[in-house]
């Protein structure tokens, strides 16, 4: 199994290649609120619910549509107010 590192409110996260920053949030316990996503259903990302900050990225990205790359450093909006 391929792996990627990346980090999310300062914590260092492990998932499996291909995986969207939403699941690997979500697989971390890390807190990312989201209203339309469903992991048997396709990404909509309409809701914009779940909008992270990524470094590297001109503006929020929605988490559900954002696959994660080794080194990427991202932010929720809880994130940012903690630290």
């Amino acid at each position: 199994m391929d792996t990627v590192t990346l980090t999310i409110d300062g914590q260092q996260v492990t998932v499996e290649k291909g995986k969207t920053v939403l699941r690997a949030a979500i697989e971390a316990g890390i807190s990312v609120p989201y209203y339309c996503y469903h992991p048997g259903l396709g990404v909509d990302g309409s809701c914009r619910v779940y909008i992270v900050k990524i470094e590297k990225m001109p503006k929020p990205q929605a988490s559900c549509s954002v696959v994660c790359n080794d080194g990427m450093v991202g932010s929720t909006p809880d994130g940012e107010a903690t630290g």
